[in-house]
């Protein structure tokens, strides 16, 4: 359970600018236009026959070229250097030539084959008109701007509030429905909203109000911010998008696949290799690299469950046992992402939402990649060849940041999920916020595609205003509307998810006593770091000077304000013990009998230690939050500990006890897990500077 990989959080995450980035999107457009230009010249272009040979449907590599390509001179490679026809064979003719020929059929199936193209392309309605919306450079810098955002608002009978900010686009873009959808009950409705036949038949129905409603939004490609998963609706949650998920990658597949025999039997009437044909501007279905789908989790037993759910989407349920044969490299995945429960005490008991956090295997190192055929699913697979990756934020930062090899795999996705997102404040924010900085950046080397099916927008440096994110927490906070603001930029828009609190956690504080919330002067949301700590140090420090002050735990969120705080302890000579996510048991069994025993007046507790171990500290008299937890049930559990029968009867304070929570008015959604969101805007706008609550009788 220790973190050791997160002691760089004692300094405050600042964004490093990648070293590949597009500045300007539209500076690659000429070359977009250049290769369109080619193609077109080579249509009207007659090839001479060579002796007819046989050739795989898929197309041949591109040619390699050298690794160090400048930034201005990389797409122009791209989309120049894809054709290998030599000049020799290229002559002119009319223009009645200009038509490509068409293989023909056998006239027999000829009825049938066509039934089954319209059917097809029935089935990639909405697929198809998502990936095929070219955007302009109009319509890059508005979205980058924010610029013409329509706002709808709504209440769902499941989701409740529901905010649509829907970007204006041309005048063909289509916005989407804003009303309620029906329930998901029956295969049938499954197979109208586009999803594929084989997964409607194993997919367990009937979807819930919540389940259906979530889907809905999901299969209407608009990024989703959920902040209300609990251990309740949490594997509802995750089925919907592991579902969403598979019908997304086989729709990509089915699309390629489809187009791979296309061109195979276009260059077949040509007597050409496929790679030599001049492929029509319609069969661009890919992107620059293969994954497609991100999957974000905290611990190695989400992404168990992950893969089970998919499994189940694909084959059915099956036994461990049947699955080895169904899905390559199971058995090694199952000794590798289960077990490793770690130990629960039946005396003094942990929570029973630790519990359920930390049931599974908690390892949080980890990257799986999964790759599909025909007929398989492949565990472990090569990143650059992987359809899929699910990865936790430290698993997938290693890989953005190991040296012998490159992240182009995250080049084209098209789809990003990121699961139990709170659970990432206590591992290490900034290992998200470092991997989210590596999507669709420019390559490092020339792919391994052929540049015609490329979609124009992915080469144009294009691809992250067509990737969905779906991102799903217990509570809102700052870091997570960050995220969804400046790391989001879908044209199709998002939803978020925007219900009050009406209480808070307050509720859940038992013991009898005053609970004042100081709020802290910042003129800006930089200086609230250094705000916090001048106010802690001017306000607060001459308490513990005072005579006969003990017992005083001084609760801390940040690591990097921890660390502040102790040096600074040490500096004044204050009599204090301490207790983070590193401290060894028996170091921690020391400290809680020093604090207990009034051997030392304060005890330093990070957030971070309560998260990974519930310590349950004795003797606390004077509670000191140097900030609102990120944990909203941290502050009844705090609280809590203060009882009378968790108290020393020989400490000689007897009824003496208070609690004290320092904020600023950028702690606003903070607040709002813990006194409700109509009283958290009075703390944060008011005249006063502290605000009293009490639940004495």
């Amino acid at each position: 359970m220790k973190q050791k990989h997160s002691k760089n959080r004692a300094k405050p995450y600042k964004k490093t600018t990648p070293v590949r980035r597009n500045e300007r999107f539209s500076k690659n457009y000429s070359f977009i236009q250049r290769s369109k230009q080619m193609e077109e010249s080579h249509r009207r272009e007659r090839i001479p026959a060579v002796p007819k040979q046989e050739y795989e449907p898929v197309a041949e590599l591109l040619p390699e070229i050298q690794d160090d390509v400048d930034e201005a001179g990389f797409y122009e490679q791209l989309v120049t250097g894809y054709n290998h026809i030599p000049t020799s064979q290229i002559l002119s003719s009319n223009t009645e030539d200009t038509v490509i020929p068409v293989p023909k059929k056998i006239k027999p199936n000829k009825e049938k084959r066509s039934v089954q193209i319209n059917a097809e392309l029935e089935t990639y309605n909405s697929f198809t008109k998502r990936f095929d919306f070219e955007l302009s450079t109009d319509n890059i810098n508005d979205l980058i701007a924010g610029k013409d955002v329509k706002s709808i608002k709504n209440n769902w009978s499941a989701l409740g509030n529901v905010k649509f900010e829907i970007p204006q686009m041309s005048e063909d873009f289509k916005e989407p429905d804003c009303n309620e959808p029906k329930d998901i009950t029956t295969s049938s409705d499954l197979q109208k909203l586009e999803v594929k036949l084989s997964i409607c038949g194993n997919a367990k129905l009937p979807l819930t109000a919540l389940q259906s409603q979530l889907f809905y939004v999901a299969n209407n490609y608009q990024d989703i911010y959920y902040p209300h998963r609990t251990h309740a609706n949490a594997e509802d949650i995750r089925y919907v998008y592991c579902l969403h998920a598979l019908n997304h990658m086989l729709k990509v597949r089915s699309l390629i696949l489809r187009n791979n025999e296309k061109v195979s039997a276009l260059a077949k009437s040509q007597k050409l290799s496929p790679n030599e044909i001049s492929i029509p501007e319609s069969f661009r279905d890919q992107g620059l690299k293969r994954m497609k789908v991100v999957f974000i989790v905290p611990f190695r037993e989400s992404a168990l469950k992950i893969v089970n759910i998919i499994g189940d989407l694909l084959f059915g349920s099956q036994e461990d046992q049947a699955r080895k044969t169904s899905i390559a490299n199971y058995e090694r995945f199952l000794g590798d992402y289960s077990g490793n429960t770690i130990y629960f005490p039946k005396t003094n008991p942990k929570p029973v939402d630790y519990e359920q956090t930390f049931s599974g295997n908690t390892d949080d190192n980890f990257k799986l990649g999964i790759r599909f055929t025909k007929k398989t699913m492949s565990l472990f697979s090569d990143m650059n060849s992987s359809d899929i990756l699910i990865a936790s934020p430290l698993g997938l930062r290693m890989l953005v940041t190991d040296k012998d090899s490159d992240f182009d795999f995250l080049n084209s996705i098209e789809l990003l999920i990121i699961d139990q997102a709170e659970l990432f404040l206590a591992q290490n924010w900034e290992n998200l916020l470092h991997s989210l900085d590596h999507l669709h950046l420019q390559p490092q080397k020339l792919p391994d595609t052929n540049c015609q099916r490329v979609r124009t927008w992915c080469l144009s440096g294009a691809s992250s205003f067509y990737r969905q994110t779906l991102f799903f927490s217990s509570h809102e906070l700052p870091e997570f509307r960050a995220v969804l603001n400046s790391k989001c930029n879908n044209y199709q828009g998002k939803v978020r998810i925007t219900n009050l609190i009406e209480n808070g956690d307050i509720r859940n504080v038992l013991t009898p006593i005053q609970q004042v919330f100081r709020r802290i002067s910042c003129s800006n949301v930089e200086s609230t770091f250094d705000d916090r700590f001048q106010y802690f140090v001017k306000h607060i420090m001459p308490q513990f000077r005072k005579p006969g002050f003990s017992h005083c735990m001084l609760y801390v969120p940040s690591y990097f304000d921890y660390v502040r705080i102790r040096n600074y302890f040490k500096t004044e000579m204050v009599s204090f013990v301490q207790i983070n996510e590193y401290t060894k048991k028996e170091k921690i069994s020391r400290a809680r009998d020093i604090f207990f025993h009034s051997g030392a007046s304060v005890l330093l507790y990070s957030e971070r230690a309560h998260f990974f171990r519930r310590t349950r500290i004795k003797g606390i008299r004077n509670l000191i939050m140097y900030q609102p937890p990120n944990f909203p049930h941290f502050y009844s559990e705090m609280i809590n500990l203060m009882l009378e029968s968790n108290q020393n009867p020989r400490d000689g304070f007897g009824e003496e006890m208070s609690v004290n929570i320092l904020y600023t008015k950028y702690d606003l959604l903070s607040l709002s897990n813990i006194v409700g969101s109509e009283n958290a805007v009075k703390l944060t706008s008011g005249k006063k500077d502290s605000y009293l609550f009490s639940n004495k009788t």
